[in-house]
């Protein structure tokens, strides 16, 4: 026997023996995968071993009980007929269980990634519903619990806002410019105030003033609410690193995202002196897919003891 005919001999018995081995590997591989769990991260970073269904279990049996059917008919242990109808059936049975299992994973991914969605507009939710209740104290005094009140104040309520344009110029003010804003002989012996600025750029001298007196400006307006706080540059980027999905709309502000449950705000304060409140807050949404998961997932800010706009996420 030469050495042709030896490889010939040896490439035959490798294709004889190349499908029930494969067969064989996969049979352990899934069986590695069907026995060890898989660890995931739940939206609010707990860690959870995610087990694999039973189907995973069943297509290892059948690969394995596969290759070694086919092992036993290459090695004329068992008969023709009777290996091709088992192996048959096994192979059936166990691409039945593997796509079986396929869609209950693909499930579960996708399951998973609405999850992580609505955990994001969650946060990006809560933080608008924060800011909106900040603006609506800094014009009345506390917050709000009326939803109604609070998403009306948005659309028509207008937010005080302080133009700021040009740099006090460093001088002092001249005489004239000191007898203009006091009527008085005060010493002039300090560099000239913001205030100053400000009374003396709308004054008749800042048309003729070399040191940009009339380019200073700080005047107090109102803008709409809107404008002014979601509407803005700022505020945009902001909810889009947070990952929001959802554009901003104030009528959306009283449900959780991507459901119809109400968001849950409470009010109250606390004493700071003998004389003195100060006005608290307590937002609670609940995951909308809550039901669907191990446990409940409650997002929070504030509280009703402490006048405090902490997330309970990054607590």
């Amino acid at each position: 026997m030469d050495i042709f005919e030896s490889l010939e001999k040896i490439g035959f018995q490798v294709k004889k023996f190349f499908w029930p081995t494969v067969f064989l590997i996969v049979g352990l591989y899934l069986l590695k995968i069907a026995v060890l769990p898989v660890k995931e991260v739940l939206a609010d970073n707990s860690p959870y071993e995610l087990k694999q269904s039973p189907a995973f279990l069943y297509a290892s049996i059948f690969f394995l009980l596969a290759s070694v059917v086919w092992y036993l008919y290459i090695l004329d242990l068992i008969k023709t007929k009777i290996g091709y109808v088992v192996m048959a059936v096994l192979a059936v049975c166990s691409i039945y269980l593997m796509y079986t299992d396929y869609t209950t994973i693909k499930s579960k991914v996708d399951f998973d990634a609405a999850s992580d969605l609505r955990d994001l507009d969650i946060k990006a939710r809560m933080d608008d519903l924060k800011q909106a209740e900040l603006a609506y104290k800094e014009t009345n005094g506390v917050y709000t619990a009326s939803m109604d009140s609070l998403i009306d104040f948005i659309k028509t309520g207008e937010k005080m806002k302080i133009v700021k344009k040009g740099s006090i110029p460093e001088r002092k003010i001249y005489t004239y410019e000191r007898d203009y804003l006091y009527t008085d002989d005060r010493p002039i012996d300090k560099f000239m105030t913001e205030i100053e600025a400000a009374a003396l750029s709308k004054s008749e001298f800042a048309k003729s003033d070399t040191s940009d007196l009339h380019s200073f400006q700080r005047d107090t307006i109102y803008v709409p609410v809107m404008d002014a706080v979601f509407l803005n540059e700022t505020r945009i980027d902001a909810r889009k690193k947070m990952g929001a999905s959802l554009d901003f709309h104030p009528d959306s502000l009283r449900y959780v995202p991507h459901s119809r449950i109400p968001v849950t705000i409470q009010v109250g304060s606390v004493a700071k002196s003998e004389t003195v409140k100060a006005s608290t807050i307590f937002i609670k949404m609940v995951h909308p897919m809550s039901g669907e998961m191990k446990d409940s997932l409650f997002y929070s800010i504030g509280s009703l003891t402490d006048n405090h706009l902490r997330e309970s996420w990054n607590d």
